[in-house]
């Protein structure tokens, strides 16, 4: 029998389906929050959680084995690996490209087309071209990550004319959607070919200030970077300098370092940056397709657990992801 909390707020439907993958033995337990959960008498039996407990509720959690989270990323946790030392960690990676790719192509295009300068320009009664257009079309977008998001970030982009470039670890697996692929090590020769460069890369020790003033100035000065992947990864002093003196044409910034950034940063302010609050993804509660996907994944890992198979989305705490 294994002993299942949900702390995550589930409709019938997932209920439902979370209750129709496990044992008729199981015991599944669904709570409306942490604090619950803490005061429950269940809380020291439980092997397996769903949803993303502090710290503290793992200590308190004596029979803990696997927690499954609703987040692709698991920074809250490989930070601490010796909290894991006897419990498995998966994500839910996978479940987020197809969202966060939109993201991408919104922000994108709408720096590329001065969507919100001419709403501002008409809101200040005025009616004129903006110079400076562009298009998608023919542009080269360097996409660094070929996991689930930079796979379904170079499926759209392709839809709009782009030629696609993946850059990954190792630079293997069924990357189709990429015209060309490349392992990391090549980063700096491929910088001044591309027109646009997205992170989609989780954040490590070792891409952390990936991009500081020596990587951004490989950059074509028209070009847009783009980061959904963790704001370590781009020293936002150098990204702000280069931003200022023309250097590079724009940023799509969903993370940032510090997040959020200090009051009146200069990014703030920018018209050729557009800034949002780490939305990209639509977390857990606000959009049913990808909560279904977060679902999926973990009635997936059930059923793989009760077989006792490898489960999806394992993190590895050496790699960090």
């Amino acid at each position: 029998m294994r002993n299942i909390a949900i702390l995550k707020n589930c409709s019938d439907i997932e209920k439902n389906q979370i209750l129709s993958s496990v044992e008729e033995d199981d015991n599944v337990i669904f709570f409306d929050n942490e604090s619950e959960f803490l005061r429950s008498d269940n809380c020291e039996i439980i092997d397996i959680i769903f949803g993303e407990p502090e710290h503290s509720t793992i200590h308190a959690a004596k029979n803990l084995r696997w927690i499954q989270m609703s987040w692709a990323g698991a920074n809250k946790y490989t930070t601490h690996p010796e909290l894991f030392e006897n419990i498995a960690l998966t994500s839910a990676s996978g479940a987020y490209g197809y969202v966060i790719s939109e993201y991408v192509i919104s922000g994108l295009l709408a720096l590329i087309r001065k969507l919100f300068l001419y709403g501002e320009q008409i809101k200040n009664g005025c009616w004129d071209k903006i110079a400076g257009d562009d298009t998608l079309e023919g542009k080269r977008a360097l996409i660094l990550g070929t996991g689930n998001i930079g796979q379904e970030t170079a499926k759209k982009l392709k839809y709009f004319g782009c030629v696609t470039v993946g850059m990954s670890r190792t630079a293997s697996g069924e990357l189709e959607d990429f015209d060309e692929v490349y392992t990391i090590d090549k980063l700096d020769s491929c910088l001044g070919t591309a027109d646009v460069v997205v992170i989609a890369l989780p954040g490590t020790k070792d891409t952390a200030s990936m991009f500081g003033a020596s990587r951004i100035s490989k950059m074509k000065k028209d070009a847009i970077l783009v980061n959904v992947g963790r704001g370590i990864i781009v020293n936002t002093d150098d990204l702000t300098n280069a931003l200022k003196n023309g250097s590079l044409k724009g940023a799509v910034l969903d993370v940032t370092e510090p997040e959020p950034l200090t009051e009146n940063h200069p990014l703030t302010y920018m018209k050729n940056v557009i800034l949002t609050p780490h939305i990209s993804g639509i977390t857990w509660g606000e959009n049913m397709h990808t909560r279904r996907r977060i679902v999926d994944i973990f009635c997936e890992n059930l059923k793989r657990d009760k077989n006792n198979e490898v489960k999806k989305n394992i993190i590895d705490f050496g790699k960090g992801y």
